[in-house]
């Protein structure tokens, strides 16, 4: 029984440590995208100038990027017409913090998901060379179980995560 809780454990702390990875992967999103175009800027709300050389504030232009709100200006109206584009379509790819965790999710499930099918079959091939030896065939059916038991790990903790994600967001 120790095992499965170590087993545990580690899957606890790796999905924590997912979660903290996730955080400012997906900060600043939107953000950093209008200020890479050359006629748009986003700049905090809070900020009363607009920024030097955009002198157009667009109309329907704020948004919000993480916990900050941000006022988009263009250099000409064509530059706000972009702008509304790019905060419904912001050009992140998806970078927001739920794809991104969901990202991190699936790319961990489908290894452990790899490995555990790999485990399956060494275990099989250690119990069909076994010979009859009961402590390698003890030591193959405990690999296929450990197996069999990070596929239905993994197969939860990816139902499980984009329950809650669905959930949330």
């Amino acid at each position: 029984m120790g095992k499965m809780k170590n087993i545990v454990r580690g899957g606890i702390l790796a999905f924590g440590a997912v979660a903290i990875m996730s955080v400012p992967a997906a900060a600043a999103c939107k953000q950093t995208n209008f200020n890479n175009h050359p006629d748009i800027r986003a700049q905090q709300t809070s900020t009363a100038t607009p920024p030097p050389n955009f002198p157009v504030k667009c109309a329907g232009g704020t948004f919000v990027d993480g916990t900050v709100t941000y006022q988009t200006w263009g250099r000409n109206s064509a530059a706000c017409s972009k702008a509304a584009s790019m905060i419904t379509d912001p050009e992140c790819g998806g970078n927001d913090l739920n794809t991104v965790i969901q990202a991190i999710v699936n790319t961990i499930v489908f290894v452990v998901g790899i490995v555990a099918v790999v485990m399956i079959i060494l275990g099989g091939i250690q119990y069909s060379t076994s010979q009859g030896d009961p402590g390698k065939v003890k030591k193959a059916k405990d690999t296929i179980l450990y197996g069999i038991i990070g596929l239905v790990v993994a197969i939860l903790a990816f139902a499980i995560v984009n329950f809650v994600l669905t959930s949330i967001f």
